[in-house]
């Protein structure tokens, strides 16, 4: 099976992998960066990022924007000009805005966001060259979100993130969708809605729209499973990319 890279703004990837943001302090600079210098993508978590701070405790914010741009940094520094580096920033964050624009001014290449709707992020990114994925869980979600971001900011997005039942972290399932049998999600069925959601979107946009299946990816076979929806992407760390 032949793997595409993935196209992030003017970098494209070796390989269409995507390495998940992981907090705190697990998608840190070495693996962000040796995932992008090995030709995938390499995603920083933001979630507080500067935990080995000696001032956390006392000035937590200040400490995780210092932490978050030498995480950056010495991310890029593995990584090498070409390498793709990109934040995690979850919308529950009370200071969501101001880190966007920290990672915006500090110009990673993608940002990924979720644990919420991240219904203002066009709008600070808008104009720069940082490209930007809602996570999602649903076709809904997505339709949502695309919806708001063309009427507000004339915006799609520049790739959607699907996270199935068996990710981590903040997912829009309900009890009954992750244990009754006839109501059980599944990554392949919402990857699958959510695809033809997005070919709708290209189709009026003219522009492609990577999907992201994310969840319970684990090896080249969950992959290569995934790539036969339809997609023509993968990824891997919690996250396998496919494209519509």
């Amino acid at each position: 099976m032949a793997l595409k890279g993935i196209m992030i703004g003017d970098k494209v990837s070796k390989y269409p992998i995507i390495q998940g943001g992981m907090g705190v302090g697990v998608s840190g600079f070495s693996l962000a960066g040796n995932v992008a210098k090995n030709g995938g993508i390499g995603i920083l978590s933001s979630a507080d990022i500067g935990y080995r701070e000696a001032d956390f405790w006392k000035n937590s914010e200040e400490a995780n924007f210092r932490a978050m741009s030498l995480e950056i940094d010495k991310a890029r520094e593995i990584a090498g000009p070409d390498g793709i580096i990109g934040v995690n920033v979850m919308v529950a964050m009370t200071n969501y805005s101001e880190m966007v624009k920290h990672l915006v001014g500090k110009g990673v290449d993608l940002i990924v966001s979720g644990a919420g709707l991240p219904k203002e992020l066009p709008g600070l990114v808008k104009g720069t060259k940082t490209k930007i994925a809602p996570i999602i869980s649903s076709a809904r979600g997505a339709n949502l979100i695309t919806k708001m971001w063309r009427k507000k900011y004339d915006y799609v997005p520049d790739l959607v993130i699907v996270e199935g039942p068996e990710a981590g972290g903040h997912l829009g399932f309900s009890i009954e969708e992750l244990t009754e049998e006839d109501k059980k999600k599944n990554l392949e069925t919402i990857t699958k809605e959510v695809i033809e959601e997005m070919k709708k979107v290209e189709e009026e946009t003219n522009k492609k729209i990577p999907v992201i299946a994310a969840g319970g990816v684990y090896d080249g076979s969950d992959i290569a499973r995934l790539l036969r929806l339809g997609a023509s992407r993968s990824a891997n760390g919690n996250k396998i990319c496919g494209n519509t």
